[in-house]
């Protein structure tokens, strides 16, 4: 449990107070900041969480104190010198960690806050012989930094010892992790800034916040924050639980990666909002600019420990760790593996009609409606468990698209909404992976705005007779179902009051389809409903809530589809990485190539999305429901960005034979095929620019 001193709010309090740009934010405020934290006990012996927690305050304050050197020097000290390791925590000695290589000729150029400091612990990257140096003097180097830069004039050692590969290595990652939690926080600031501005600030007779291009961008920069924040959480954690040294060092790096190619950005489309009131420096932006983009510099001070992200999984046998928060979706996850290795699909058969034979074994395993109630047949899954088996499914190309849909997009809400015939007719059959459906909700002029839907249906007697057309439809032509959003109000305001929910047959009279082939392959179908009569009984669900019965359960619908785009590409970036690790040098080239960088650029997508996806079940099973809605479209939208993003990718990497389709093409034409689905992931469940123009709303602009 952290003290009060050392909760994000306990430490901004005191950032607050002592560290004030522009007039109380300089190396002398500095050292009178390093002497009142190391009081406040910021240099003791605190785990990792914490001062990470302190990280993310000093970022938030453009600060560079060095809490994350204390915490590696005290590491490095507690055997060879514990009395430093105290003089660190009572501020008595105030340290600096550098590698030998900064400090060849006895100086150590671009020292943060090395006026401030007594001593630079030299850390052999390689592992070796360290040793403690007391600061001689510090000459300014004024430029981006502020406060500036120093170089620093070294004494001789205090301290000698040794230090091993491994100790060193986890030392330069949780310096590059923390130079990464500050930058992140310092974006993540300027970010909030930004949002409140927009909140307020009125042009064109309107405040800026309610404009598509800053929802677009302050969505984007949301979506990047999120998913570097978790990142950082994940290494914070791997970090926290060796001995797996090796993956710790993978999520620093996969977090360092993103990092250092989204804070800038981020910084500067939140000054793009901020506009002209954000560029003079009696705003905070310019110190916070200042901060993100030293700290990022700075990077390259520490040797990453093993090479690139790219440089560590060519040279390892292992891939991306899956994400499972709970025991019981690890479990899931763990049974679905290993009946996906058995039943492995070949790319063509994925998406195609679903292997009877194979969706009858998943449902005696009773994976379809696991989530339901037990007095449905269910046994109250929950749906980080959903998520695991959606995901090894998608990976495995499992031909059981069609039966997983239709539990979540008809069985949940005939579950919730449905009446005891409709229940006694539909659930056993989804249960039974029997139930072919086709969705019913675009439209020609309302594809992702459904409030616009025209499609009617009219209460004549006891029944009901539906008129319009609905568009792009999967499935139509074989399904044997259609649920169906209609309009049934056609006066009402607003316009979602009026729309109710249907399960149609197909063979109804009256409905004809019309096929189109799309990108990737699929057939879809425009549907033309003429006078077509179904009785009261295929209302599902109170007449004009249609729109509670969707949006109930859409996100869930939303998050499902996500993870199954998010397990194709894990299975993309697997199967890319099998072809780079046969033959490294011809395919990747040597480290430091673009190839390698690309390659270390998908993993960070490929890793962020699932992280992602697991914070939105997680959202989804215990907290608000605006709040899960929020963390679901964050997470779709960037499994589909990273999903199209990934197999260009990998075509750029792997060249033209990548463009094939055939069995002997890398991949066996996975990532042809991933390319082109990829736009449909743009579209499913709500086009990317809706969702985002969603999570802005969900910010509070409007």
């Amino acid at each position: 449990m952290l003290s009060a001193e050392l909760t994000n709010d306990g430490a901004g309090e005191l950032l607050t107070r002592q560290w004030r740009f522009p007039d109380q934010a300089d190396e002398a405020a500095l050292a009178r900041l390093w002497r009142l934290a190391a009081a406040r006990g910021w240099f003791g012996p605190h785990g990792l969480g914490a001062v990470a927690t302190l990280l993310r305050a000093t970022g938030a304050a453009a600060c560079p104190l060095p809490v994350m050197d204390g915490r590696v020097a005290s590491d490095l000290l507690a055997k060879a010198a514990p009395g430093i390791v105290d003089a660190i925590a009572s501020g008595d000695v105030r340290i600096l960690v550098a590698v030998p290589a900064d400090a060849a000729d006895g100086s150590l150029p671009y020292a943060e806050g090395g006026s401030a400091a007594s001593h630079v612990l030299l850390l052999p990257p390689g592992g070796g012989v360290a040793s403690v140096r007391p600061v001689e003097f510090a000459v300014p180097q004024p430029g981006l930094a502020s406060p500036a830069w120093n170089r620093l004039e070294l004494g001789d050692a205090d301290v000698e010892f040794t230090v091993g590969p491994e100790e060193a290595g986890r030392a330069l990652s949780l310096l590059r992790l923390g130079l990464a939690v500050r930058a992140l926080a310092a974006a993540r600031h300027t970010h909030r800034q930004s949002v409140a501005h927009a909140k307020v600030r009125r042009q064109f007779g309107q405040t800026i916040g309610s404009l598509g291009a800053v929802q677009q961008r302050t969505a984007t920069r949301e979506i990047e924050l999120v998913a570097g924040e978790l990142l950082i959480e994940d290494a914070v954690r791997r970090h926290g639980a060796a001995p797996d040294a090796g993956a710790a060092v993978l999520a620093t790096e996969l977090a360092v990666c993103h990092v250092a190619a989204v804070a800038p950005r981020i910084q500067l489309t939140a000054h793009h909002t901020l506009g002209a009131g954000g560029y003079f420096e009696d705003h905070e932006a310019p110190w916070l600019f200042r901060r993100v983009h030293a700290d990022v510099a700075r990077l390259s001070c520490y040797p990453a420990p093993g090479g690139t992200v790219a440089d560590l999984l060519i040279g390892g046998t292992a891939g991306l760790p899956v994400v499972d928060l709970t025991a019981q979706a690890a479990e899931v996850r763990a049974q679905a593996r290993a009946f996906g290795a058995e039943h492995r699909a070949p790319v063509r058969k994925f998406r195609e009609r679903d292997d009877p034979a194979l969706v009858a074994e998943m449902a005696r395993r009773r994976w379809f409606g696991m989530a339901w109630p037990a007095a449905e047949g269910g046994r109250g899954a929950t749906v980080p468990e959903q998520l695991a088996m959606q995901e090894e499914c998608a990976y495995n190309q499992l031909p059981a698209a069609n039966a997983l849909a239709a539990v979540s997009v008809v069985g949940a809400p005939v579950v919730r909404y449905g009446t005891q015939e409709q229940k006694a007719r539909h659930l056993p059959r989804i249960r039974a992976g029997e139930l072919t459906f086709c969705l019913g909700y675009s439209e020609p002029e309302a594809g992702s705005d459904l409030a616009s839907l025209t499609t009617t249906a009219t209460r004549d007697g006891e029944d009901w007779v539906i008129n319009g057309t609905k568009s792009w439809i999967a499935n139509a032509d074989r399904a044997e179902y259609i649920w169906l959003a209609v309009r049934t109000d056609v006066d009402a305001r607003p316009a979602i009051a009026g729309i109710s929910m249907f399960m149609v047959p197909m063979a109804t009279p009256g409905i004809s389809t019309e096929p189109l082939r799309g990108l990737s392959g699929q057939t879809c179908c425009t549907v033309r409903f003429d006078d077509v009569r179904v009785s009261g009984a295929a209302l599902v669900g109170p007449v004009n809530r249609g729109w509670h019965v969707i949006t109930e359960t859409l996100a869930g619908e939303r998050l499902l589809l996500a993870g199954e785009v998010a397990g194709q590409s894990r299975r993309q970036f697997d199967e890319l990485l099998a072809v780079v690790r046969a033959d490294p040098d011809a395919v990747a080239g040597p480290p430091g190539s673009a190839a390698r960088a690309t390659l270390s650029r998908m993993a960070v997508q490929v890793r962020a999305v699932n992280l992602l996806l697991a914070e939105a079940a997680e959202r989804a099973e215990s907290s608000p429901a605006h709040v899960a809605r929020l963390a679901s479209s964050i997470a779709g939208v960037q499994a589909a960005e990273a999903s199209e993003q990934l197999s260009r990718d990998a075509l750029e990497v792997l060249g033209p034979a990548a463009a094939l389709g055939t069995p002997d093409a890398p991949g066996a034409g996975i990532f042809e095929q991933g390319l082109r689905l990829s736009v449909l992931a743009f579209l499913g469940g709500g086009t990317n620019d809706v969702q985002r123009g969603l999570i802005a709303r969900g910010l509070g602009l409007v």
